[in-house]
């Protein structure tokens, strides 16, 4: 009897358990990152899918930053559990799947969902200073910015916008398409 190979016991072993040198030097290259590179790619992210929720579905978007400003709190409870579990899922999916292919894209697709989800509560915190789109995208793009400059609290701060945001869209979704609200 032959002695199993490294690459077959390799392939049984959760990914968890491997040794990757590559993806901890692109870990520590994004963690290591600089505020203003990171500060830099949020408010993009904000401008970009922000701008286009208000140039494709501007009343949508409004119903959406409305339920965020009415009713924070039942959006923060629907939101907070719902990016808590994206998040968690994310590490479960990184930690016990041995495909890389898989880990990549399941951890990219969920993490890209609560990103776009989550702008509605970047854009509610603009409406709180203007009703126009312009105005109201231009404070969501700035205080993505500065939720992306801060060290230890923006990540903090980030959560919880987010939250109130995906908690709209969950709102949203349990009134259903046709309702005004």
């Amino acid at each position: 009897m032959t002695p199993p190979s490294i690459a077959s016991y390799e392939s049984s072993v959760p990914v968890a358990l491997h040794d990757f040198d590559d993806i901890e030097t692109v870990i520590d290259a994004v963690a290591g990152s600089p505020w203003f590179v990171q500060s830099t790619i949020a408010g993009l992210l904000t401008l970009g899918i922000g701008g286009l929720l208000i140039a494709t579905a501007p009343a949508g978007t409004r119903r959406r930053t409305d339920r965020a400003l009415e009713d924070p709190l039942t959006a923060f409870l629907y939101g907070c559990p719902i990016l808590s579990g994206v998040i968690g899922l994310s590490l479960l999916i990184a930690m016990t799947v041995t495909e890389r292919t898989l880990v990549v894209f399941a951890v990219v697709a969920s993490l890209l969902v609560a990103v776009v989800v989550s702008v509605p509560g970047y854009l509610a915190i603009g409406r709180l200073v203007a009703d126009d789109w312009l105005p109201a995208l231009g404070v969501a793009v700035a205080v993505s910015a500065a939720v992306g400059a801060v060290p230890t609290l923006g990540p903090l701060a980030g959560f919880l916008i987010s939250s109130f945001g995906i908690g709209t869209v969950v709102m949203g979704l349990g009134h259903g398409r046709g309702s005004a609200t």
